[in-house]
């Protein structure tokens, strides 16, 4: 299954800044991509898969709180984490709104990677008789 056949949620290429609170620790850094169903955090947070956080976005004015669960981690060719995507757990109505809001303001990136390849010109197009 391609990752655009498992997205619930429209996501956009979003660079915002991002406070993130587990048991143990806090981490100050900034998101990716965002949805209504979560966002990616570049940086190793050093948090496993399960763990449940707390996030707090800097949406231009506003400022939202929400807790989240790190759904799945990336890691490099070297097998160093190189950054998280959290699910928000529960989104309060005010919350929700206030992420909708602001992702409007921006166009979604697309989902399909692109042939790195330019496209080879065909031949001219044949003189109409």
């Amino acid at each position: 299954m391609s990752p655009k056949e498992r997205r619930k949620h429209p996501r956009l290429s979003l660079s915002v800044e991002v406070d993130v609170t587990s048991e143990s620790n806090f981490y100050a850094g900034r998101t990716r991509d965002i949805s209504s169903g979560g966002l990616f955090i570049d940086g190793n947070l050093g948090l496993a898969p399960g763990a449940e956080v707390t996030v707090r976005l800097h949406l231009g004015e506003h400022r939202v709180q929400c807790k989240t669960e790190v759904a799945w981690v990336l890691t490099g060719d070297d097998g160093e984490t190189i950054g998280v995507g959290l699910r928000f757990l529960s989104l309060g109505a005010e919350v929700r709104t206030a992420i909708e809001s602001f992702m409007a303001t921006r166009s979604p990136f697309p989902f399909e990677i692109e042939d790195p390849e330019p496209p080879r010109p065909g031949p001219p197009p044949l003189p109409k008789p």
